[in-house]
């Protein structure tokens, strides 16, 4: 994986949508969905996969690109290719709805803090309403290896949501798959079965312990993206309610576009070719043709509000159209204008609370006890502690209502700050010490060697004389580098710096 290189910052409909949290907040769906589904912002902004649950044979690349306009400087291109093996291909529209179920499951068993995520196939089906099947077990296998296999290269069109900046990224979307032929306990055969009708000889049937849990890896700079925030919400039920590949892939993309907004308006080519995956070879006609089926259903479902064809597209030149989208009744996105969530909130919905309860604990109880229970409950997750273990939410809802007193060995993010501030404060003062030392070192060492310049520098008589008086000073010694030099040469220091008339008094006979 190359290293991630900034791009300056850029700020047009889309970063701001991003920096506004990068999503809607659905609320209590009136559908019932589960408030804590997730989608990341970079993997609904362009495809990662095919339309297709069959790519041709040899094709191992998929290109999609935008041109980003800027308001003070010319425009840059993003550009995402995606690359699979020959073994396993690119990935599919099916492939693309099981990473949607592998970032539900990382938010249910971590909510974001464990790159590795144990699950089992079984779990994957459920989540993702698909038949209780052999072939639907392999389908996810399938779809698991190629993941691994995959790599994603990012050109200027990596959002950094930590470094609020666009990146190039290259890297896999997994690292590693671990999978379980079987995840349920099984036993095995009798140990020595005896012989029909001898009870007396038969040995208990010995159990098999439960096989572990198969598990995935994500990674590191997808997890990082994930950690930064870089989510918005997902009504699941929703999308798995969609039929067409190209309906959910046009709702993951619109249900980010339209975060604040009722109105959108592209280009048809760049909608259609770029973000939701249709070929570049087709007319605008033909666009149009493939793009009504998910615009039917999005508009059935109220996602969409329904356009005649005439309200729907504007014509601009010669093979260049305007595709118009307006939110409809039934896309649960924010409307500009209304109510902001809190951030609190916002942070206990994240953790499993429903938008109503995190509501009531926002209104009813100090910011800074529930920033701090937060701070504590996260702790709790990290560290894996049995209060947390069987119902996570309740537990963090119960804590701020009952104000719960902290673990003693929890530290709170202001006192690690504190810590951390005094810890800086202190290498810094040592730095600081380090630094004055050498310094006092370098210029001792310099004013010896101006001395003892100076020493060779003296008549033979004035040297004898300041020898003789160390001498007689000090009887006994005789080593002239190690005890009579650094003497002489302080004598002569002390010479330099008596006045004239004194320096005269003290040799008179080398006047």
């Amino acid at each position: 994986m190359t290293p991630a290189r900034p791009k300056e910052n850029v700020m047009d409909e889309w970063e701001n949508c991003v920096e506004e949290v990068g999503g809607f907040e659905s609320g209590e769906d009136a559908g019932g969905s589960d408030p804590g589904w997730k989608d990341e912002l970079n993997l609904a902004e362009f495809p990662i996969a095919a339309l297709t649950d069959r790519v041709p044979d040899g094709q191992t690349t998929l290109v999609f690109e935008d041109k980003l306009e800027r308001r003070d400087s010319a425009p840059i291109v993003r550009r995402l290719t995606i690359m699979g093996t020959h073994k396993h291909g690119l990935p599919t529209s099916l492939d693309d709805e099981v990473l949607v179920g592998l970032i539900q499951l990382t938010k249910r068993r971590s909510n974001f803090t464990d790159p590795k995520v144990q699950f089992s196939r079984y779990e994957l089906i459920e989540l993702l309403g698909w038949p209780r099947s052999g072939q639907s077990y392999k389908r996810i296998e399938e779809a698991l290896h190629r993941w691994v296999g995959v790599v994603l290269m990012y050109e200027n069109a990596w959002w950094d949501n930590a470094a609020k900046s666009w990146v190039d990224e290259n890297f896999h979307v997994l690292d590693n798959v671990t999978l379980y032929d079987r995840e349920r306990r099984r036993a095995l055969p009798r140990a020595g079965k005896a012989a029909k009708g001898d009870k007396a000889n038969a040995k208990p049937v010995e159990e098999k312990p439960p096989l572990p849990l198969s598990s995935f890896r994500w990674n590191e700079v997808i997890f990082q993206s994930f950690q930064s925030g870089n989510l918005k919400q997902l009504d699941l039920e929703f999308y798995l309610r969609l039929r067409l590949p190209t309906t959910k892939r046009m709702f993951r993309f619109l249900d980010k576009r339209f975060y604040r907004r009722q109105r959108l308006d592209f280009d048809l080519r760049t909608l259609a070719c770029e973000h939701i995956g249709l070929s570049r070879s087709y007319a605008p006609t033909e666009l149009k043709r493939k793009l009504k089926p998910a615009l039917d259903e999005l508009e059935q479902l109220g996602f969409l509000e329904p356009l005649t064809a005439e309200e729907r597209y504007s014509y601009v030149a010669r093979g260049c159209w305007r595709i118009i989208l307006i939110r409809g009744c039934g896309a649960h996105a924010e409307v500009k204008g209304a109510q902001p969530v809190s951030e609190l909130a916002e942070a206990l919905v994240a953790r499993g609370i429903t938008p109503k309860t995190a509501a009531e604990l926002v209104e009813n109880h100090a910011p800074s006890r529930i920033q701090t229970k937060l701070e504590v409950f996260d702790w709790l997750l990290r560290n894996e502690d049995k209060r947390v273990g069987r119902n996570p939410a309740g537990y963090l809802v119960a804590s701020i209502r009952a104000d719960y007193q902290a673990p003693v060995d929890f530290q709170t993010a202001e006192s690690k700050a504190q810590a951390k501030q005094a810890e800086r404060q202190a290498e810094d003062a040592k730095r600081q010490e380090q630094q004055r030392l050498r310094e006092e070192e370098l210029k001792f060492q310099a004013r010896q060697n101006e001395l003892r310049a100076a020493w060779e520098r003296l008549p033979e008589l004035e040297r004898e004389a300041i020898l003789a008086a160390v001498k007689a000073e000090n009887p006994g010694l005789s080593r002239w580098k190690t005890m009579l030099e650094p003497l002489c040469l302080e004598a002569l220091e002390r010479r330099q710096s008596a006045p004239k008339a004194a320096q005269k008094s003290l040799f008179p006979e080398s006047v």
